[in-house]
């Protein structure tokens, strides 16, 4: 993993970015963090961004699903740089009780990961130093594919990481507020995206009970 990187001085970025959230229902797999992303097909894209940041890690699209134990989250680039992106993780829907990131009341960042590594923010705080525990290696990183520079990547985030602070959930509820940045370059920002953790649909939690009652049987 690599250390968090001092913020740069945000871009003017506030003009052409929307505040508002965008919310998505859930979709709900499970996804195996590998160089093979064929397991994305058919997950709905959640946020989609423009070629503005040439060069540097400039934000494409987005797609996110949840199982039972991980938020899954793909994202894709115009051009070949990934390493520099940060995910953000608004708890309480307030900028003023996290990181504001480039000032742009966007979200406040309680929680982030740069590439795979966790830490937690602060009243305004990049990185307060308080961290978080649980999946993956104890310390609430994301498993993380690849880990280098690439024009996509996929995460996976324990649905049940907990803040050393005062020991509470990461994910108190059923629903996500995220959004993905970068201090390279200019500067980018995907959209606000609120997302809604999905449960098995009744026809397939009607398998697995069929599957239960199966392997009942063969006892």
């Amino acid at each position: 993993m690599q250390r968090v990187s001092k913020i740069l001085t945000g871009a003017s970025l506030a003009a052409a970015f929307a505040v508002s959230g965008t919310a998505h229902a859930g979709y709900f797999a499970t996804i195996v963090i590998d160089d093979d992303h064929s397991d994305w097909a058919g997950v709905p894209v959640v946020d989609s961004d423009g070629a503005d940041n040439a060069g540097f890690v400039d934000f494409a699209d987005v797609q996110i699903a949840n199982d039972d134990d991980f938020l899954y989250i793909r994202n894709t680039f115009h051009g070949a740089k990934s390493l520099g992106a940060f995910t953000g993780i608004d708890i309480d829907n307030d900028f003023d009780t996290g990181f504001n990131i480039f000032g742009i009341n966007a979200i406040g960042q309680d929680a982030g990961w740069q590439n795979d590594f966790p830490f937690t923010s602060g009243d305004n705080v990049f990185n307060d130093g308080q961290g978080m525990t649980g999946d993956f290696f104890g310390s609430g990183a994301a498993l993380l594919d690849a880990f280098a520079d690439s024009n996509e990547r996929e995460l996976a985030i324990s649905l049940d990481v907990l803040l050393n602070e005062d020991n509470s959930p990461l994910f108190p509820d059923n629903t996500i507020r995220l959004m993905f940045w970068t201090d390279q370059g200019q500067g980018d920002v995907s959209g606000v995206i609120d997302y809604t953790l999905a449960v098995p649909e009744p026809a397939s939690m009607a398998l697995i009970g069929l599957g239960g009652l199966a392997m009942l049987r063969r006892r």
